[in-house]
């Protein structure tokens, strides 16, 4: 992107902050009384270098990269005094759009659209003007120039034009003013279909981010000392759950079903983790990788595993899942290259017991699936929030 083109895009976020600032703390005036959020418009430039894939076509791709993007995010802080925000130090939530150029004739110039969550360490220094969080977001990308295998052959990363997004980092902020931070941030960026469509080695960055972020109105939080916050009543979880995604094992491939079968055993001693063991089973009846090989019998089809579990608790009934698995029998024909594998996404429970989410399975830094995941949880939780 053009530096005079950053220039007036920078210009024009300055002046539309200051306006909906202004706006806002005069319409909060004339009201006065606490809204229920406070509000966040922040617009960062990255950089930063890729992981590199140790292969010729990987490195062909990196030594012609030159990444730079726009971050632009919206958040909204709650600033109702409940259990998790002040647990969570009165944590930020929203949405944002990102641009991206690569500068080179094989990935493309992606856009994504992704929804994000900043919690604050509670430590600040300087007489409160610096200030570090850290922060989680998850989207949709597109606009990637895919794997084509007579124009765009070299690109071995990314075989689709829509991919998942995913950002997790730290940020450290300083007041200029009451009402603009100076904004910059580190962190690991990935982009990945979950092996819908091969190739999908994914793109590995580490982003640096750097920018301006303004606070759109005023707003008030009420102490969040932790002192009268009842001793959590630790409990139990048994979960089981089913997932199903797509799966493409081969370029140019059909796409196939693969299924999930998990259960696990939770305890929770706390209001923000949950860990424990658990057994997760994959069944892929159609499928596999070339070779000399045929799914002949159930055993062939399926593979076991032992997980290492936690989720990590942001609100009563949202959570982020974790796993560590370690397979005790394992198909490589059905891509399941290395003996572990890894598992992080996002879980909605919508009544004390049934739950929904996704996640990533990946090997590595290489995808495996995408689980669409519904299931059921046994416990009983004493504790009131």
């Amino acid at each position: 992107m053009p530096a005079n083109i950053r220039f007036r895009i920078l210009v024009l976020f300055l002046f539309f902050s200051f306006d909906l600032a202004k706006a806002s703390n005069e319409s909060d005036t004339v009201a006065n009384h606490n809204p229920k959020f406070q509000k966040h418009l922040s617009l960062l430039f990255e950089t930063g270098p890729m992981i590199p894939k140790n292969t010729d076509w990987g490195e062909f791709i990196n030594n012609g990269l030159n990444y730079k993007a726009l971050d632009l995010r919206l958040g909204f802080r709650n600033t109702k005094s409940n259990l998790y925000n002040r647990i969570y130090r009165y944590p930020t939530y929203g949405f944002g759009l990102y641009t991206a150029t690569f500068k080179n004739d094989y990935i493309g110039k992606p856009n994504a659209v992704y929804a994000f969550a900043d919690l604050p360490f509670t430590k600040t220094f300087l007489n409160g003007k610096l200030r570090y969080s850290y922060f989680a977001a998850f989207g949709l990308a597109f606009n990637f120039k895919p794997y084509d295998p007579d124009s765009n052959p070299i690109n071995l990363f990314i075989g689709s034009y829509r991919n998942g997004y995913v950002h997790v980092g730290f940020s450290m902020r300083y007041a200029i003013t009451p009402w603009m931070d100076l904004d910059a941030a580190f962190g690991l960026k990935h982009f990945s279909n979950g092996s819908i469509k091969k190739p999908n080695s994914g793109l590995n960055f580490i982003p640096f981010s750097i920018g301006l972020k303004s606070t759109l109105n005023r707003a008030s939080f009420e102490n969040a000392d932790l002192s009268d916050i009842p001793q959590y009543i630790s409990n139990n979880h048994v979960n089981l759950w089913t997932s199903v995604g797509a799966k493409n094992y081969e370029i140019g491939g059909d796409i196939y079903l693969k299924w999930g079968f998990s259960a696990n055993y939770l305890r929770q001693t706390g209001y923000k983790l949950r860990y424990g063991l658990g057994l997760d089973m994959f069944y892929a009846n159609n499928g596999i990788l070339a070779g000399d090989w045929v799914k002949s019998g159930f055993m062939d089809k399926t593979s076991f595993a032992v997980v290492a579990s936690g989720e990590w608790i942001l609100k009563k009934n949202f959570s982020i899942p974790l796993g560590i698995g370690v397979y005790i029998h394992r198909n490589e024909f059905n891509d399941e290259p290395s003996f572990y594998y890894e598992r992080i996404g996002i879980r909605y429970r919508f009544s004390n017991q049934m739950f929904t989410g996704i996640t990533l399975k990946a090997h590595g830094f290489k995808a495996d699936i995408f689980e669409w995941t519904v299931g059921y949880s046994i416990f009983k939780d004493k504790n009131k929030y």
